[in-house]
């Protein structure tokens, strides 16, 4: 399973999510396994207990992604020590596949003092920046590479307040 296909799931698993708030295991569910299924060629199983939702995908050579959502779940346990985190978060989305995990954060703070946050972590992590952008005061993106391993993170500014921080960190495969 390459980076491709781990982005392709977290598309997929944000519409899964998105077709399945509210919905107990019905008809609903097996059709958003079909879809999941048909996107990436692989076995898609999706449970849901009220407001979580749990998602696993495995292609035809064992490889898996999980994906977990709803209210506050819990950070992956294999999440890199070195690739930073805002000091007060709410972890929305975590999927994990072999190469990598995607998480959707929120915090309380201010987009531009998380952006500068980051920057300066990240950078004093030994982790090299290879893209900084910042699109307006509510849209931001930062890029970092630390050997094979690469780091997305972007920042919008919440409707709820805060800012939604959408991390995805990768190993480059070949």
């Amino acid at each position: 399973m390459n980076t491709r296909t781990l982005f392709l799931a977290s598309i997929v698993s944000t519409a899964v999510l998105a077709a399945l708030s509210g919905c107990s295991k019905s008809p609903s569910q097996s059709a958003a396994e079909a879809m999941v299924s048909a996107a990436t060629g692989g076995k898609v199983q999706v449970n849901q207990s009220g407001d979580k939702t749990q998602m696993t995908i495995k292609d035809d050579k064992g490889n898996e992604i999980h994906m977990n959502a709803g209210g506050n779940v819990a950070l992956p346990k294999d999440f890199p020590a070195d690739v930073h985190l805002p000091a007060s978060y709410t972890v929305k989305t975590a999927i994990t596949a072999p190469t990598g995990v995607v998480l959707e954060l929120h915090t309380p703070a201010a987009m531009q003092a998380v952006y500068a946050d980051y920057d300066a972590a990240m950078k004093s992590g030994g982790w090299t920046e290879a893209l900084a952008m910042q699109t307006s005061d509510k849209e931001s993106m930062l890029n970092f590479t630390k050997a094979n391993r690469n780091v997305v993170v972007s920042f919008n500014t919440s409707s709820e307040g805060g800012t939604d921080v959408h991390l995805q960190a990768a190993a480059e495969t070949k």
